[in-house]
């Protein structure tokens, strides 16, 4: 590297450092900007001094109708179904002690007849024998025997006078014999199928042709002339409520209100809507039909809540907390909420005169300048 190229290098360098010396005097130099306090922003909000009155009120719940009583139908004996009274179908309505549906019996009957002959042939054989061992017992015996009817239930067995003649019966299989036959005729009876109340099919699995099998389902059942109001109370408003108390009923085109009853009240919350089911008897409905599924509402009147003060509902955050103005600040406290309503609720546990905010504030936090609105 020659001479004059270490000079010019050696110029660069020079230039550069006097110039970073330069800018460096000149930054602290220059006065550092003032910084500037955040302002105070005060927000204007709505409060309402607390006062605590007497409320009568009154809380209201829409629910669907359900009847109170509905079964799977189902046979307890093989065969093949045959017609009832009513047709097996989907919609169609019946009576208490209509013949629903039956099963082919011939055969049980056949069987049946044949025991009861059997045991007659018994009876037969063993009578000589009672008019000379058991002259006592011979009279009632020879009457069981005239009065079986193989078309009809078998009579009661006359009383057994003496422990000599009981085992005389058990060892010719007459006590066996006659508990048969009258186990046979329960089960024959499970081939007719008649209507336990008044009501419709909802759902029919099976029709006549088909083969029953027990415990298979051929249809569904409900009851139409027993039916409840299902409707959701929030826990908070339960205690309100007792079973028995009357209800008003407003229907749902609401042109006609009656009166119903608590059936029950649910002791678990229903996870789908959080609240409790409330069962409401309306059976007490004449002038209309009611149908399962149709919307109604439930009005709980006459309740008193002492000492309490309403607010709107979303004035209320976090469950139980609300806001108040104290001294220009706004003050996060808690309140005991004594009922809900649908846009309301009403509380205590504030002081007297306290300035509660009425509205929802959104980005609201304790301490904040606050002015109430006039």
């Amino acid at each position: 590297m020659t001479k004059r190229n270490l000079i010019i290098i050696g110029s660069i360098l020079l230039i550069l450092i006097i110039s970073v010396m330069i800018s460096g005097v000149f930054t602290k130099m220059k006065k550092e900007p003032e910084k500037k306090l955040p302002e105070q922003i005060k927000r204007y909000i709505k409060a309402v001094p607390v006062k605590y009155e007497t409320f009568h009120s009154e809380l209201k719940a829409t629910g669907r109708v359900a009847t109170q009583n509905y079964i799977d139908l189902s046979a307890e004996v093989r065969g093949k179904i045959l017609p009832g009274q009513i047709p097996l179908k989907k919609g169609q309505s019946f009576r208490k002690g209509q013949l629903l549906l039956k099963v082919y019996d011939k055969e049980a009957k056949l069987a049946l007849k044949a025991h009861k002959s059997r045991f007659l042939n018994s009876l037969a054989n063993i009578l000589p024998d009672f008019k000379i061992d058991f002259k006592n017992s011979y009279n009632d015996w020879n009457t069981f025997f005239s009065n079986i009817d193989i078309e009809k239930d078998i009579p009661e067995l006359p009383k057994i006078k003496s422990d000599k003649e009981k085992i005389y019966l058990a060892g010719r299989n007459i006590l066996s014999d006659w508990y048969s036959i009258k186990s046979e005729e329960i089960v024959l009876r499970k081939y007719y199928i008649y209507a336990p109340f008044n009501g419709a099919f909802t759902e029919v699995y099976a029709e006549p042709g088909a083969i029953a099998s027990p415990g298979v389902r051929i249809a569904r059942l409900i009851r139409t002339d027993k039916l409840e109001l299902e409707v959701p109370v929030e826990t908070n408003n339960i205690h309100f409520l007792k079973t028995g108390q009357k209800i008003k009923i407003i229907s749902s085109d609401k042109n006609e209100i009656f009166t119903g009853h608590i059936l029950r009240i649910s002791d678990f919350v229903d996870p789908k809507t959080q609240s409790v089911p409330i069962f409401i008897d309306i059976s007490g409905r004449k002038n209309k039909r009611v149908y399962q599924g149709e919307y109604m509402t439930a009005v709980f009147s006459n309740i008193t809540l002492e000492n309490v003060f309403e607010i709107p509902r979303e004035a209320v955050f976090n469950q139980n907390k609300v806001f108040v103005a104290e001294d220009g600040k706004l003050r996060k406290k808690s309140v005991v909420i004594q009922k809900l309503n649908e846009e309301t609720l009403f509380f205590n546990g504030l002081p007297e005169g306290s300035m509660v905010v009425s509205e929802a504030l959104i980005n609201a936090v304790d301490n904040m300048d606050v002015e109430i609105l006039k």
